[in-house]
């Protein structure tokens, strides 16, 4: 009964341990100066970004610089799990592919 029990804990504990793990990056250029975190700004562009081994290789194009409008002088950049990302993940996490959601708010 108690081998039962630490295996069971030690599943438990393994597939804690590789959900969580990520090495995400994402590749931020463009014209717009970067603001800090404590800025609020305005929403103007999101984009969702797909990886595989838990974030090492990039399955889509990571950069954001085509969804920095144009007109924008500076710019956060905020990168998330949504809702739906998490429902995703659920199932594809098994196969190593994640994703996970950039925001860009225009600061004035």
């Amino acid at each position: 009964m108690i081998k039962n029990q630490r295996w069971i804990a030690l599943c438990i504990l393994f597939l804690f341990a590789t959900s969580t793990v990520g090495c995400i990056t994402m590749k931020i250029g463009g014209k717009a100066q970067l603001a800090p975190s404590t800025e609020e700004g305005t929403k103007v562009a999101q984009k969702r970004c797909w990886f595989i081994l838990f974030g090492l290789i990039p399955l889509n194009d990571n950069s954001i610089d085509n969804i920095i409008p144009a007109t924008a002088k500076k710019v956060r950049v905020e990168t998330k799990w949504s809702f739906l990302d998490i429902v995703m993940n659920i199932f594809t996490e098994v196969l190593t592919i994640v994703s996970f959601t950039v925001e860009i708010y225009e600061v004035p």
